[in-house]
């Protein structure tokens, strides 16, 4: 009995160790779109530093995507960005708040909780921009700080090593059509605006970003998301799409 009981000890730390060794950050820019139901909840991982793009629903699917991609003992966030108010891109930031510490807040439109009093925020909009180390982040849509609902969306393009990926939040085919006014470069990656809704995701806007691959971040819902008109589009221009209704998490990585 001592024998089979030290065996299990040994097995237990050995676990322990094994997976503390395996939360090490190794440096490498990981880009985790969470699995979060019909909604939006995205991690940008590099070595300890972490930011959150929206955070989905209060359906504590955000919580545990947290939980299995930041070290147990890493309680900070270095940076969030929320792309609009809507529930299903905001309502879990409370609760996170309660466990993790937030350093800065970007957001685009004013939230109806007074967050900002809480957390240091930057308002932003398009022509602003930001860095950390070889990430560059600008942001290209809206214009005007205040704007309300999916048009409030900030839409955020991350540069890292001459690749370029664009978070679009819930932007419709006006706000689309807005940015190919004055935004002319092409992307890698996406994340298809508004669940894969056909307000979004224009013909026109994907011929001009040509990127390779789509994440759509969506869940059940009554909107019939991600509309088959869209994904037919996606097709035709040969982009891989990549659900998380059907993946699960996603995770995309540079080296």
């Amino acid at each position: 009995m001592k024998k089979i009981k030290f065996k299990i000890l040994i097995l237990g730390l050995f676990l322990i160790i094994w997976g503390l060794y395996l939360s090490i950050p190794d440096g490498k820019l990981r880009l985790v779109f969470c699995d979060v139901d019909q909604g939006d909840g995205a991690l940008l991982i590099k070595g300890r530093w972490q930011m959150m793009i929206d955070s989905g629903a209060d359906n504590g699917k955000m919580e545990r995507c947290l939980d299995r991609y930041l070290p147990f003992w890493d309680k900070k966030i270095e940076v969030v960005a929320i792309s609009h108010w809507d529930s299903d891109h905001s309502e879990a930031l409370t609760k996170i708040r309660k466990s993790y510490e937030i350093g800065k807040l970007f957001e685009s439109s004013q939230s109806d909780k007074n967050i900002e009093q809480e957390i240091y925020t930057e308002k932003m909009r398009a022509g602003d921009s930001f860095k950390y180390g070889e990430m560059a982040f600008e942001v290209i849509y809206p214009r005007e700080f205040g704007a309300e609902g999916n048009e409030a969306s900030m839409v955020l393009v991350l540069n890292y090593r001459d690749k370029k990926f664009i978070f679009t939040g819930d932007v419709d085919n006006t706000g689309e059509g807005e940015m190919m006014g004055w935004w002319r470069e092409g992307v890698e990656g996406i994340k298809i605006a508004h669940h894969g809704s056909e307000t979004s995701s224009s013909e026109e806007w994907l011929k001009r970003l040509r990127p390779g691959v789509a994440i759509i971040s969506v869940g059940k819902n009554n909107y019939g998301h991600p509309k088959e008109i869209v994904l037919e589009r996606l097709k035709k221009e040969g982009v891989k799409i990549l659900r998380t209704d059907i993946k699960g998490d996603v995770i995309l990585g540079w080296d």
